[in-house]
């Protein structure tokens, strides 16, 4: 029972923390402020929608669910983090160097890189960060179970740049504690995490899922664009698990053979049989809907 005590005395510590951040950073604007860089980079992509030829034929408002995606922003951005997410991260810490403490480990850290260069701290953080989201991308895709609350995220049959919050909160809270390990490996602290976390990872998805018509290019080999990732979000596609899952880097998908971009089909968007409710509420309760 002490061992609970202690699990909850660390997460309201640090949820006391991060709560403090996250106030502190509304109520100060700045042009180094994460949450209003964040912010104007969303702005960004919904005005690339609007000056831009569009992918498919609505316009920003008219896109189907813009108003709940935009509220997912909020939601998950915010609210979620409020609640405690980010705390979470630095309990499950706590909780692994309890289980290694009996192997009389008492770091999780292997390395320390924060005196290093900070390009390439920087270069490290993203790479680490990038192929973890790879892979708990793929098992989002693999498994049955995770795949009921990622099919939520797959069942949008027109995107726009808000449209890569448009998903079940508890799917951050399976994989971004573990992914945030790697980091305290080498150093870094949850702060750390989170700041890397929702400014380069967040502000990527909304360019990703931008509905813009621009042709990339050989930069599809590279980077995840608006075009590759439309092929991630297609039921038109060779396989029944997915392709295109990278984040950031498209030479994961290369290297691990899911690299798909047809130069003579247009990607038709959503899941077949979609019977995922149309509803937040509903959508929040879906994952544990009996079949």
């Amino acid at each position: 029972m002490s061992f609970l005590k202690e699990i909850s005395t660390e997460f309201q510590s640090q949820q006391t923390a991060i709560v403090a951040f996250i106030k502190h950073s509304i109520k100060t604007p700045s042009f180094t402020n994460v949450y209003y860089c964040v912010l104007a980079a969303y702005l960004l992509c919904f005005f690339l929608e609007v000056v831009l030829p569009k992918q498919r034929k609505h316009g920003v408002l008219n896109r189907k669910f813009f108003w709940q995606d935009t509220f997912y922003v909020f939601f998950n951005d915010l609210f979620i983090y409020l609640l405690g997410f980010f705390a979470l991260c630095a309990t499950t810490e706590f909780v692994f160097l309890k289980i290694l403490a009996v192997f009389n480990i008492h770091s999780l850290e292997i390395v320390s890189i924060k005196k290093w260069n900070p390009i390439l701290q920087i270069l490290i953080m993203f790479l680490i960060q990038d192929f973890c989201e790879f892979i708990a991308h793929i098992l989002l895709h693999r498994s049955n179970f995770l795949w009921r609350f990622h099919k939520i995220h797959h069942a949008q049959e027109e995107l726009g740049a808000a449209s890569t919050r448009h998903f079940h909160f508890l799917e951050m809270c399976v994989f971004k504690p573990i992914i945030y390990i790697p980091f305290a490996m080498i150093g870094y602290s949850v702060l750390d995490y989170f700041l890397f976390q929702i400014t380069v990872q967040n502000v990527w998805g909304f360019f990703t899922h931008c509905n813009i018509n621009v042709k990339w290019g050989w930069l599809n080999y590279i980077i995840n664009t608006p075009q590759t990732h439309a092929w991630h979000h297609a039921k038109n596609i060779p396989n029944k698990y997915g392709v295109n899952y990278a984040s950031i880097l498209n030479i994961w998908d290369i290297l691990f053979g899911y690299f798909y971009l047809p130069k003579d089909k247009t990607p038709i968007l959503g899941v077949d049989k979609n019977d995922v409710p149309k509803n937040f509420i509903g959508q929040l309760f879906y994952p544990f809907k009996k079949n």
